[in-house]
């Protein structure tokens, strides 16, 4: 058949949508006439009207070839054709639209509106056959109309019989119009089939017929395996007792054009929001690629146990669709045909787009950061947090304490004053790893590949920043002046260790408070706000804080600054010293030890990685740029222990 080629293979909208002709159509010559191959279980009614109407506008005219079956709105949008040719063994069904739904009277009577105007609209495309329209009208009244090729062509619906060579001549073959049997094509799913259900390779094809009972026997036997798909799909949510799916699975059952993918479809939309279809939220008049991009995303965290604030409002309905399935989705909507094709072949056509591998992005860094942001610390409130522009030694300054104010007699002049500074010197470095989700995971619908890795690489960020700390603090590193972070000279080592008490918690901050600023000229008064310590004397801490918010205890009834010390414990101070305990300021009145990070990157950071696609997979860089330091020694106290 000369033309430009067109196929339209799967449910129009599942994997057949307006949009998606609208884009393929885009690249073809408008002049030249198209070549449309058609091989449906129909669908969607609305999205078969939509391409229908397309193809009716292509100046260059349309010539179709059905090449396996064209089952319900797939049969009127074969009528578009100039001419229609069937193929000895393809199969044409005709019916009354049909629609499923819950509700009260008053929607069902709607409906019933609805579907009669719909009826008047499909009508006019079967006008191709000169029939008259009571005949017309029969055929979309009732139940299936099954139709042979050759009985095509005698209405009128098909111009041609284009024989096999080799096959059967099918020309004096009969069948009964107004009897057929309940059958829908049994095409490979959109959704990964359950254990048990029929796999592409397993449906019936009609090209092994020999006469129109072996054609019926087999749909018969097509009829058969999709109600047990579909019972397969309903079977673990109807054990699990959700609302309606009883129900939701009869008529299912009982509608001869549903498919198991669009089982699965209506299954989403019970558990979203009733009985109202899933299909209609990929459609292109209800939600853009961003819409579905962001409620996927949603979906996959939830799925992956991660949590989501704001949801997007369709994400619960996706939320038990596939990783194939969203990717299927995502090809379709870029007008690529994949919903007949094996998972591993729709995800590898899925990571050579953009919109797929972003979404996994977007997971991924979801969930890299929960991991990050979950992680428990015992470090952020005792420390300060800079940022520096670059991966250059930084020096961080800290200025000194203003000068005291001198009296100004009548008509003196003011004295003039300055202000010193010290500083701390150190550099961000960059920390990371790179994460890989396979194909074979995607495929096997792994969510753990790109979640709970991901995930485990936030908390890891987060060690790294802990043991940097800790190692900082038990280190005692000399700073920029040759003298050690805790010495005697600088005021804030106890002379002799001390166990918990209020004496020795007494005779630290007494320490601390006598601090002055770097100039040396007054008091700068820095209260002890924490208790950092090993495991080892938490307990001590908890227990000495408690009672002395315990009015119960009498004298021991402690004063306020004791009773409101928050203490963190870490096992990294227990690895160095089991006995040694310190006190730190509030960082906002005096930064001590500082943590460094570089300015405008997230915490930590995702990039997608393409390793010259050597191998099946998406990988992803996470990073952390990151450094530590000390700004003033005089917010941190050390007290040996004993």
């Amino acid at each position: 058949m000369p033309g430009q080629p067109l196929q339209l293979f799967g449910s129009f909208g599942v994997n057949l949508t307006a949009e998606g002709i609208a884009a393929q159509l885009a690249t073809l010559n408008p002049q030249q006439p198209l070549a449309v191959e058609i091989n449906s279980d129909g669908g969607s009614v609305q999205e078969g009207v939509a391409v229908f109407n397309q193809l009716a506008r292509w100046p260059g005219g349309v010539d179709v070839e059905i090449v396996g079956w064209a089952l319900s709105v797939a049969s009127m949008v074969a009528m578009v054709g100039r001419t229609v040719r069937m193929h000895a063994s393809s199969l044409l069904m005709i019916h009354a639209p049909w629609v499923g739904i819950t509700g009260n009277a008053a929607e069902l009577r709607a409906q019933a509106d609805l579907l009669d105007l719909v009826t008047t609209t499909m009508r006019a495309a079967y006008g191709r056959t000169k029939q008259r329209p009571a005949v017309i009208d029969q055929w979309l009244a009732g139940p299936d109309v099954w139709i042979t090729a050759d009985e095509a062509v005698s209405l009128g619906l098909a111009d041609e019989i284009v024989q096999t060579p080799g096959a059967p001549d099918y020309a004096n073959a009969s069948a009964s119009r107004f009897s057929p049997p309940p059958a829908v094509l049994l095409k490979a799913r959109t959704m990964p089939a359950p254990q048990g259900s029929a796999s592409p390779a397993s449906a019936p094809s009609t090209s092994t017929a020999t006469d129109p009972a072996a054609i019926r026997a087999e749909a018969i036997r097509a009829e058969s395996q999709r109600r047990a798909d579909i019972r397969s799909a309903f079977d673990p949510f109807i054990k699990r007792g959700e609302p309606g799916m009883q129900a939701l699975l009869r008529v299912c059952e009982d509608d001869p054009a549903c498919t198991p993918a669009a089982a699965d479809l209506r299954i989403l939309a019970q558990l979203g929001r009733g009985a109202e279809p899933a299909g209609r939220f990929v459609s292109t008049e209800d939600g853009t690629a961003a819409d579905f991009m962001e409620a996927a995303r949603d979906a996959l965290l939830m799925r992956a146990g991660i949590r989501v604030d704001k949801p997007h409002p369709q994400a619960r309905e996706l939320r038990h669709m596939s990783i194939v399935t969203m990717a299927s989705t995502l090809l379709s909507r870029r007008g690529h045909a994949s919903a007949s094709q094996a998972p591993d072949r729709i995800i590898s056509a899925a990571l050579s787009t953009s919109d797929f591998p972003a979404l996994l992005a977007n997971v991924a860094d979801k969930s890299l950061r929960t991991g990050y942001a979950d992680t428990p610390t015992t470090f952020t409130a005792w420390t300060g947090e800079r940022e520096v522009t670059d991966f250059k030694p930084a020096t961080l300054a800290m200025m000194s304490e203003a000068p005291d104010l001198l009296e100004v007699p009548e008509l003196a002049e003011y004295q003039n004053g300055k202000l010193s500074d010290s500083a701390s010197t150190f550099q961000v470095k960059t920390f990371g790893r790179i994460l890989s989700v396979s194909r074979q995971a995607l495929v096997n619908d792994d969510l753990g590949a790109f979640s709970d890795i991901p995930k485990a690489l936030g908390q890891a960020a987060r060690r790294l920043e802990a043991d940097s700390v800790y190692a900082l603090l038990s280190g005692n590193p000399a700073l920029g002046d040759g003298v050690a972070l805790f010495h005697a000279s600088r005021g804030n080592l106890a002379a002799t260790g001390s166990a918990p008490s209020i004496a020795s918690l007494d005779a630290a901050r007494q320490a601390m408070r006598k601090q002055k600023g770097i100039a040396g000229l007054s008091f700068i008064d820095p209260m002890p706000r924490y208790i950092v310590c090993p495991l080892e004397l938490e307990l001590i801490f908890e227990i000495l804080i408690a009672d002395l918010n315990n009015p119960t205890k009498g004298t021991a009834f402690g004063p306020e600054w004791m009773k409101n010390l928050t203490v963190f414990a870490d096992p990294r101070l227990s690895a160095v010293d089991p006995k040694a305990w310190y006190l730190a300021a509030d960082p906002a009145q005096i930064d001590g030890i500082v943590r460094v990070y570089l300015a405008g990157e997230a915490r930590p950071f995702l990039e997608s990685f393409d390793e010259t696609k050597r191998i099946d997979a998406s990988s992803w860089k996470a990073r952390l740029d990151f450094a530590t330091g000390v700004i003033d020694w005089r917010g941190l106290y050390k007290n040996p222990g004993a």
